[in-house]
């Protein structure tokens, strides 16, 4: 029997039953829709908070990463500057040794002047000696400038002082020796200078956390 075919009253309780089943549709669907919207609400918070975990863990490791670069980078520099200070320590002290060769050749050229500090190297050398007779050595025309001294045995000239200088020996034993020469005054007085250059610019690098005993030479 068709829906026209209905009386009046079937009809309208068949209307009426189709707005009932209608709205217990629609109230479900509202339900299974606010449903999936809070599902989908709580799926997208924890796939956020995932995500915002997993963006947290690699800053923190770039940021190990970085403090291990920077680290390293610093260290590098330390090195390279370090290596420009002893490079330039050792520039400066070979510069002040060719201009220690060139004042002790010049005062060795005048003999009015070089005598005396040759004969005051002289008296140290026998003073530090302390033997009754002694051999005294000077560079090759040289001994000519040295003046008399009962403790002096003889005089031998040398080749071998290249910066010139008095050198001592026992003239009983020849053993003991005391070496006066300029050379050697030189080379004890180049760390004392090397030290305090190191010491100066030693401060160019005192903000890297790193022992800085290889600018303290000796």
């Amino acid at each position: 029997m068709g829906f026209r075919n209905l009386a009046g009253d079937e009809r309208e309780a068949l209307e009426s039953f189709k707005r009932a089943l209608q709205d217990e549709y629609g109230r479900k669907l509202e339900a299974l829709k606010e449903r999936f919207e809070k599902d989908f609400s709580a799926l997208i918070a924890t796939r956020r908070i995932e995500v915002e975990t997993k963006v947290q863990r690699i800053r923190e490791k770039q940021a190990v990463e970085f403090e291990k670069e920077l680290a390293l980078a610093r260290q590098s520099a330390f090195r390279e500057l370090r290596t420009r200070v002893l490079n330039t320590i050792s520039e400066i002290t070979d510069r002040l040794e060719e201009r220690v060769v060139e004042r002790v050749t010049s005062l060795r050229s005048n003999r009015e002047t070089y005598g005396p500090v040759l004969n005051d190297l002289a008296r140290e050398a026998l003073d530090a000696l302390g033997a009754p007779k002694a051999i005294l050595r000077v560079c090759e025309g040289e001994a000519v400038l040295l003046e008399e001294d009962p403790r002096i045995a003889r005089i031998e000239e040398t080749a071998d002082l290249e910066m010139g200088g008095v050198m001592a020996l026992d003239a009983e034993c020849g053993t003991h020796l005391v070496d006066n020469s300029l050379r050697t005054r030189w080379e004890r007085l180049k760390p004392m200078m090397v030290e305090n250059l190191s010491g100066r610019l030693a401060g160019l690098v005192s903000d890297v956390q790193e022992p800085l005993t290889e600018l303290r030479l000796s």
